[in-house]
């Protein structure tokens, strides 16, 4: 591109403003509302693609299929094709699109990133370390002062104020109060913006990666260890634990991941069975959620056995739930539960709500869609690879624990997690090709050593530490 026509460009020039501002903005607005995230992920998406073509790259290498992206589309036509048979056969037919646009936007814009101008991408890296931040801050002030500034903001436009008052208190049309636990989704979406901020630091000379990177994770710590959400202290422990093995053996500890995955979807019926048979939903130790997620797993564990092929249809539990309360007329409630045996709005495990609402055809696809996208980790630079098996360590023990597996802003939430990663690793892949550029107008033109001309074409592919990486 011209330097003329570049001046004019105000998404593709160098330095231009506009992806930078989308990097800052995004994390934060959702943080602060996290059903913004598929609005967000569309614009931010979008931006990245027109800004990629319109430096030439091709629009065919937005389409170029992988793996990954074909194990998570088959995911998405199977969940489609469960209508037929699904409780639900509108969600099932939703929610199969939802997961097949979102797979499809989140892999054409990763494509677009390594074409767009390096000092853009150096911005967009630091733009999103500075929307983290300011997330992480609203976050813990809104837990420190129950919900203050979301309180105000209700009382000024009654229309935010949500329609099921479970975790917000209205009196005579205004908001009191807000229990802590309304912002779990909140804290989820800085929880997922953890990683990719430590990446984005790691990329920076010596001296100020380590002056940033503790107070940046002790800053996305505290909303955290503020919040009533467990899962999201499960992921950050867990994730703590990873880092450190990945950081030793990159490779190993990714293919471990994919072979822990799997298992999750193997072990799911048993574990859920074994835990209510110790009466651990009984346990006084226990928190009160986890003993109720211990009654929800073990009860839909039954329900698998009842349609274990093809499942209730995807995102049927509800459904499946009304449906089984009109047929008892009364809910099985012993003493010292505490709720009744049901199934849920959804299982609480992403493991066992594909089983029960996919069946064995639909929880071997998500397993191995799962490993698909593990495993395409070990095409980042190495750099980044540590970082990349922590971020799915968090996902996944959030998608263990917490919400249904197709909710919409969750799904978005996650893409833009990927985005971010990509985003921030691809640094590495340009001071990669600076290194080997330098060191090719060193070697000279006639040097043997010289890489082949005709060589990969796709400016997403280039090879850092030895092993490719797109």
């Amino acid at each position: 591109m011209s330097r003329s026509a570049a001046a004019h460009d105000g998404i593709s020039f160098r330095g231009g403003p506009l992806i930078p501002i989308l990097f800052f903005i995004t994390p934060l607005f959702t943080a602060i509302a996290p059903r913004l995230a598929p609005h967000l992920l569309l614009i931010v998406a979008l931006v990245l693609i027109v800004a990629a073509l319109r430096r030439g790259l091709p629009w065919r290498a937005l389409l170029e299929p992988n793996p990954a992206a074909m194990a998570l589309a088959a995911v998405a036509a199977y969940a489609a094709l469960s209508a037929i048979w699904a409780v639900e056969p509108y969600e099932a037919l939703s929610k199969g699109a939802l997961l097949l646009a979102a797979t499809s936007t989140v892999f054409a814009a990763a494509a677009a990133i390594p074409s767009l101008d390096g000092e853009q991408r150096r911005r967009a890296t630091l733009a999103l370390v500075a929307g983290t931040l300011c997330a992480a801050l609203f976050v813990s002030i809104e837990l420190l002062t129950r919900g203050a500034l979301t309180s105000a903001a209700m009382n000024v436009m009654p229309v935010l104020q949500p329609d099921n008052a479970k975790r917000v208190h209205i009196i005579d049309g205004r908001v009191t109060r807000i229990n802590l636990a309304e912002f779990n989704q909140n804290v989820a979406v800085v929880a997922f913006q953890l990683w990719p901020g430590l990446l984005a630091l790691s990329t920076l000379p010596d001296s100020r990666r380590t002056l940033l990177s503790v107070p940046f994770l002790l800053a996305l710590a505290v909303p955290v260890g503020l919040s009533e959400h467990d899962s999201s202290q499960i992921g950050l422990v867990a994730s703590l634990l990873i880092l450190p093995l990945a950081l030793f053996n990159a490779r190993a500890v990714i293919r471990g991941l994919a072979l822990f995955w799997c298992l999750g979807f193997a072990l799911v019926l048993p574990l859920d069975f074994l835990a209510y048979k110790a009466e651990l939903h009984l346990a006084d130790w226990l928190p009160i959620s986890a003993r109720a997620r211990i009654i929800i797993w073990e009860y839909t564990a039954e329900r698998v056995l009842e349609r274990p092929l093809l499942g209730v249809g995807a995102d049927s539990t509800p459904g499946a739930k009304a449906v089984a309360a009109k047929a008892a007329k009364r809910q099985e409630w012993p003493e010292g539960f505490v709720l009744p045996r049901t199934t849920g709005h959804h299982a609480h495990n992403l493991f066992l709500q594909s089983w029960y609402e996919l069946g064995l055809v639909g929880a071997l696809l998500v397993a191995i869609a799962g490993a698909a996208v593990v495993l395409r980790m070990l095409r980042l630079p190495r750099q980044a690879q540590p970082f990349a098996a922590a971020a799915f360590t968090m996902f996944a023990a959030i998608g263990a624990f917490a919400w249904g597996m197709w909710q919409t802003w969750l799904i978005c939430a996650v893409g833009l997690l990927a985005l971010y990663l990509l985003m921030a690793a691809s640094l590495y892949r340009t001071r990669a090709n600076e290194t080997l550029a330098s060191q090719e107008r060193g070697l000279g033109a006639d040097s043997p050593h010289q890489p082949d001309a005709d060589g990969p074409k796709n400016p997403g592919w280039t090879h850092s530490g030895g092993s490719a990486t797109a």
